[in-house]
């Protein structure tokens, strides 16, 4: 779906500029939130998306995978919102209180033997290496990895990656793409700075032939 989490690129907002830009995360807390919304499927990015605009907006980055985690872990029926406001309550009183602790010694091991993602192969690719295609102007009501900026936009195969499940889609796979475009093409020409070319990985299915 499109909404206030696909505001990337979009004109108004001005660069996004942080004096500590180059750290992944600031404290401790930050990491286990994300980690924690990962690998227990509660916090993935429609879950994410679903959060009130206004909540998102002015949330960091990392509160907005808290937030997504407590309401899926709520919705499911894993916690209770009396657990939440319970413990919210024990923090405000005693910032050093320790929190419940579990340990599931299958998800311990899943966690020992991650390894990086990999492709699955591509049997008949629809776009070759080099060959350019035009982002397809749509506004899908679902999950999707399509930015908004793109849509309309002409670039060039850069790499054909391998078969990937489609995001908001059940149980499908088909190739992905990284796709090649130019910030001129993007956001038109800057004065304040030269142009640059921006790598985007894309699904099949939101390309078409210019």
């Amino acid at each position: 779906m499109d909404g206030a989490h696909d505001l990337g690129g979009m004109q108004g907002f001005g660069p996004v500029r942080t004096p500590d830009g180059e750290l992944e995360f600031h404290e401790l807390w930050e990491l286990r939130a994300q980690v924690v919304g990962l690998l227990s499927g509660m916090a993935r990015r429609p879950a994410i998306e679903a959060l009130d605009p206004g909540e998102y907006l002015t949330s960091s980055y990392y509160v907005r995978w808290l937030r997504a985690a407590e309401q899926e872990a709520v919705r499911s029926g894993r916690i209770e919102s009396a657990d939440l406001d319970r413990w919210r309550q024990v923090f405000a009183e005693d910032p050093d209180a320790r929190p419940p602790v579990a340990s599931d010694p299958a998800m311990v091991d899943f966690i020992r033997h991650l390894g990086p993602h990999v492709h699955g192969d591509v049997e008949a690719a629809k776009f070759a290496l080099g060959e350019r295609v035009r982002v397809r102007r749509m506004r899908p009501e679902g999950h999707h990895r399509c930015p908004r900026y793109l849509r309309g936009v002409v670039g060039e195969v850069e790499r054909v990656c391998g078969a990937d499940s489609v995001p908001g889609v059940r149980d499908e796979a088909e190739p992905v793409y990284t796709v090649r475009f130019t910030s001129d093409d993007l956001f038109g020409p800057r004065e304040e700075e030269p142009p640059y070319v921006l790598l985007i990985d894309l699904w099949e299915r939101y390309l078409e032939q210019p």
